[in-house]
């Protein structure tokens, strides 16, 4: 088996195939007691296909209930709430304008399935919408049928989730390293920002920081070339990337300390 690289693992996690986002997003879905799956699961997982196999680190935010999974190199690739309902583990993470996305995954057994795989479920979902399904779901319809907005329901759900997580590849979960305690296990510390996320980006994406500072972020594309330079004074940036081809990028990240080398982090535009 073969380990994937960084890009490999965000196609595969993020699971976009298509040439535009999904339609459909959910009115802010509320999880009163988010799980921590980096209690339940380890910090550290390592998840074998037929064909490769990879490693993330898992470390939960009490703040704000988020699980966030990263790569051995910090690379940000999930960032959601968790809660689990009848068999299945709901994802929910942050979608475009206020909206969410969630997605299903089985884990259990020793295996995991649907990790991940937000754009692809929400895809489906948008397609099964369009064509009349879940009507009674439906908040908000544009004239082109372009931009969807449901209601989530859970129960009315399932079993589309439930048939969604049928075709995709199963996971052998490997070398779980759970934890010795119960507990807590907090975000790092350590960590001078998360995200961007989501990523891969087709609207936008954010970058979470520990504190306010004057920052700077720079987008470069994959030539190198500087394409936009955003200030980010606040603990939170979220800056758009609609209008960007699909690629490659680098975010540079510079100002919070001076005597610190800028930070780098990866991102890919999916279209």
């Amino acid at each position: 088996m073969r380990t994937v690289s960084f890009l490999g693992l965000v196609l595969l996690l993020a699971g976009c195939e298509g040439t535009s986002g999904p339609e459909a997003q959910f009115d802010p879905v509320a999880v009163r007691q988010p799980l921590n799956l980096a209690r339940t699961l380890g910090p550290t997982l390592t998840l074998a296909g037929v064909d490769d196999t990879f490693q993330l680190r898992l470390a939960f935010d009490g703040a704000t209930g988020r699980t966030i999974f990263t790569t051995p190199t910090d690379d940000t690739v999930l960032v959601a709430r968790v809660f689990q309902f009848r068999g299945l583990y709901y994802f929910v993470e942050n979608g475009t304008h206020g909206a969410d996305w969630v997605h299903a995954a089985h884990i259990g057994h020793g295996q995991v399935q649907g990790l991940g795989t937000g754009y692809e479920q929400m895809r489906a979902l948008s397609e099964q919408t369009r064509n009349g399904a879940f009507s009674e779901l439906v908040r908000f319809r544009s004239a082109a049928n372009d931009s969807l907005r449901l209601r989530f329901d859970r129960r009315q759900l399932r079993s589309f989730y439930a048939a969604q997580l049928d075709s995709l590849p199963i996971y052998r979960l490997l070398g779980a390293e759970r934890p010795t305690a119960p507990a807590e296990v907090p975000a790092p510390p350590a960590a001078p920002v998360l995200g961007p996320y989501p990523n891969p980006a087709q609207q936008q994406t954010t970058l979470d920081f520990p504190t306010a500072a004057n920052r700077l972020v720079t987008l470069y594309n994959n030539q190198g070339h500087a394409i936009r330079t955003v200030p980010a004074p606040d603990a939170r940036l979220t800056f758009s990337v609609a209008d960007l081809p699909a690629g490659n990028y680098v975010v540079r990240i510079s100002g919070a300390d001076a005597g610190a080398a800028p930070l780098v982090r990866r991102l890919l535009v999916q279209r």
